[in-house]
């Protein structure tokens, strides 16, 4: 099977999940906790629910790991498909208009592997999409911007502190803080990360390993195929996409920005 057929099944799976988190929205019920522990809702297991339609019709092995159900061996298992199905959940539950889904296929559970990846905007229906070639907003090409300078850079900071133990967290969040004018953050890491690789962001900083590869692994893919800079803080080795972990992560438009952004927490 080509790229393109790939593409097609992503795609569809995208827009797939994403019909059936605005058609339940209006009626969101707590289910209790995922794997992770956290919260989940029908709202993300209708979309889990969507994708694995979409992947089952493909009649392709695959095993999916998804942030609700865990691993799930579709067709018999085979190909490597990391899903986010709703990332943004609170954001979706309190009506806040900011929440993605998240997918991407390799051949195995090593990174470099990595084939296709998408990230849909749930609310707008914007995707961008990753081929390995370039990156693609709603099928235009895009690529990341040239900004160098901190002080000028739009970069989402996640700013929560709570939990942090480690005192040296919020001293090195407090210098980012300092030298970023413009930050922001969203509440839905799969498309914050997405979003540097495409030019509407100039970084992203996590520094507290709390992010999940479910989170991250489309827009990583993006962004090595875009040239833009990225760092796992935590992991110094591949990245496995079976990893369970917690993840710190810098992404910025550019070496020379994101080097800035690591010598300043250094």
């Amino acid at each position: 099977m080509n790229i393109e057929e790939f593409s097609k099944i992503l795609i569809s799976a995208l827009e797939h999940a994403r019909n059936k988190i605005i058609n339940s929205r209006e009626k969101i019920v707590s289910l209790g906790e995922n794997r992770f522990g956290d919260t989940t809702y029908n709202i993300d297991y209708e979309a889990e629910k969507a994708i694995l339609e979409d992947f089952k019709k493909s009649g392709i092995g695959f095993t999916l790991i998804s942030e609700e159900s865990g691993t799930i061996d579709v067709n018999g298992g085979g190909l490597i498909a990391v899903v986010d199905p709703l990332d943004g959940s609170n954001n979706a539950v309190r009506g806040i208009p900011c929440y993605s889904v998240s997918i991407c296929i390799s051949k195995s559970y090593k990174f470099s592997d990595m084939i296709v990846s998408g990230v849909i905007n749930a609310v707008t229906g914007d995707i961008i999409f990753c081929d390995g070639k370039n990156v693609y907003l709603n099928g235009q090409v895009k690529k990341p911007s040239s900004r160098t300078e901190l002080p000028l850079t739009l970069a989402t900071v996640i700013p929560r502190v709570y939990g942090a133990e480690d005192s040296r967290y919020s001293e090195k969040l407090l210098k980012i803080l300092k030298h970023v004018k413009y930050p922001r953050f969203f509440g839905t890491a799969a498309i914050e990360t997405a979003y540097v690789s495409t030019g509407n962001l100039d970084a992203f900083i996590e520094l507290y390993p709390r992010l999940r590869v479910v989170d991250i692994a489309s827009s990583l893919f993006m962004a090595k195929t875009s040239g833009a800079f990225f760092k796992l803080l935590n992991i110094e080795n591949e990245l496995d996409l079976s990893y369970n972990g917690r993840i710190s992560c810098i992404m910025a438009a550019n070496q020379v920005l994101g080097n800035k952004i690591l010598d300043l927490i250094s």
